[in-house]
């Protein structure tokens, strides 16, 4: 089996606790250390499987909390005992680390909540499909990438900046996708002519629907975004396939380079989701 390609939660859940109990000060009701190493985790999976005989691979220590924290299971994975003291995790990468234990948000009730998803206030708008040709569309997969192209070849982020956000944007260029960068990876990355504005960057994430909205990796493509350029401004964004219906495009709160360092939250300012006619294979 192998554990961080595709073994049980269960087992997963049982290595995050151990981890977790390792680091633990009963005394003092807090954690000795919370940043877990990419030696940490590995030593932990071996400590586990001596323990319960099972055969968990510790070769990939840096992925060992992606497939958590991307599902939609992700708080009943969590060791039920490490929520009730009322602490989450953030994977982690570079520098030797893997994940962190970091303490519930203010008013957070569980270990991983499911949020901005589409609901019942979400515009639905009808977008068309057949200016992409059907030789593509045959092509058609359930992954980010073709999400990702997807949108791109629609304008969906051009549209939502247009119709139904409230920035001053008068012009959208996409420039690249899949970007990866130290700290993070940017799905796909646009720039947005502003008035008065130098240079304005929107990052976007993209997310099948059976994945989580992750906020971490939202801002963390915030900050690497103005690291990497001479931004002035970012707009955060993301995209999520909904099966059988089209994909809802979210833009939040823009973040100013002098605000960069403070970055935590998300603020939702516009949302939609976009109907294709006729549906696209995949999504």
């Amino acid at each position: 089996m192998n554990f961080l390609g595709g073994a049980m939660a269960s087992d997963k859940t049982a290595v995050i606790e151990y981890l977790f109990n390792k680091n633990w000060d009963e005394a003092t009701g807090t954690l000795r250390k919370s940043l877990m190493s990419l030696t940490d985790v590995s030593e932990a999976i071996r400590a586990c499987n001596l323990a319960d005989g099972k055969s968990r691979s510790d070769r990939n220590p840096a992925n060992f909390l992606k497939d958590v924290v991307r599902s939609r299971s992700a708080s009943s994975i969590w060791p039920k005992s490490v929520s009730e003291r009322k602490f989450t995790g953030v994977q982690r990468t570079g520098k030797g680390d893997s994940f962190e234990f970091v303490p519930y948000k203010d008013e957070q009730k569980q270990a991983f909540p499911d949020g901005f998803r589409h609901g019942p206030s979400t515009k639905v708008f009808d977008m068309q499909t057949l200016s992409i040709p059907l030789a593509s569309k045959a092509l058609g997969r359930s992954d980010e990438a073709w999400l990702v192209q997807t949108a791109v070849k629609l304008g969906l982020v051009e549209q939502l900046l247009a119709t139904v956000s409230t920035l001053n944007v008068s012009q959208v260029t996409h420039l690249q996708m899949n970007i990866k960068l130290r700290a993070a990876e940017i799905d796909s990355l646009y720039l947005l002519t502003m008035e008065n504005e130098s240079l304005v960057l929107a990052t976007c994430e993209a997310k099948l629907q059976s994945e989580r909205l992750i906020p971490d990796q939202i801002t963390a493509q915030v900050k690497a975004a103005f690291d990497a350029t001479d931004a002035s401004m970012v707009v955060p964004m993301a995209m999520r396939a909904v099966k059988g219906i089209g994909v809802h495009v979210l833009q939040f709160q823009a973040v100013r380079r002098e605000d960069a360092a403070q970055y935590e939250n998300l603020v939702l300012e516009a949302e939609a989701l976009y109907r294709l006619k006729p549906s696209v294979k995949g999504i």
